[in-house]
C-alpha cells in the first residue's frame, strides 16, 4: 500500500452509491455469475441496510487519495451480526486491508455484545474464504438458490463471539 489509506465509517451522500457501484466496477470481469442481476442485487441489499433496518450497524470505506479501495459492513440481524459487502479492489488485496476491515468489523459486533455473526458467500472467492477460514467462520451449509436472476451455490458460515 504505497498512499495511505484511509478507513472511515461516517457515511457521505452518495457513500451508498458508490458502494453499489464499486461492487458492479469490480465484479465486472465475471459476467455469468456477476453482472447487472448482481449489481441490483447488492443495491437491494444496501437499500435494505438503510429502509427497513434503520441503517442498524455500520460500514467502513477504505479510500486511497479519494477513491474507494475496499469496503466492509456489519449489519444488525437481531442478537447477530451479518457481514457483508467484503470487497476490496484487485490491487489492493494480499496487503492485509481484507482481513483489517473484517476484523473491525468483528470488533464492532463484539462491542454490540453480539454472540454471533453470520455471512452468505459464494464459491470462486478463495481470497475472501481465505481470511473467513482464518478468523474462525465455519461453514454452516451449501445450497442453491436464485439469486440475481441465475442458480447460485450460497455458503453460509458463522463465527461465535467470545
Amino acid at each position: 500500500m504505497n498512499e495511505e489509506i484511509h478507513i472511515r465509517t461516517t457515511l457521505k451522500p452518495g457513500d451508498l452509491g458508490r458502494l453499489i457501484a464499486f461492487h458492479g466496477e469490480i465484479y465486472a470481469d465475471d459476467p455469468v455469475h456477476f453482472g447487472p442481476g448482481f449489481e441490483a442485487h447488492v443495491a437491494r441489499t444496501v437499500a435494505d441496510f438503510v429502509l427497513n433496518n434503520d441503517s442498524d450497524g455500520r460500514v467502513w470505506l477504505a479510500e486511497q487519495e479519494g477513491r474507494l479501495v475496499g469496503c466492509a459492513a456489519m449489519v444488525a440481524r437481531g442478537d447477530r451480526g451479518q457481514l457483508r459487502w467484503v470487497l476490496l479492489t484487485p490491487e489492493m488485496r494480499g496487503q492485509g486491508l481484507g482481513k483489517k476491515l473484517v476484523l473491525m468489523a468483528l470488533d464492532y459486533a463484539a462491542q454490540r455484545g453480539w454472540q454471533e455473526v453470520f455471512l452468505e458467500t459464494t464459491p470462486g472467492l478463495d481470497a475472501s474464504m481465505g481470511i473467513y477460514r482464518k478468523l474462525g467462520f465455519e461453514v454452516d451449509k451449501e445450497q442453491v438458490e436464485k439469486l440475481w436472476g441465475i442458480d447460485t451455490t450460497v455458503i453460509y458460515m458463522t463465527k461465535k463471539l467470545p
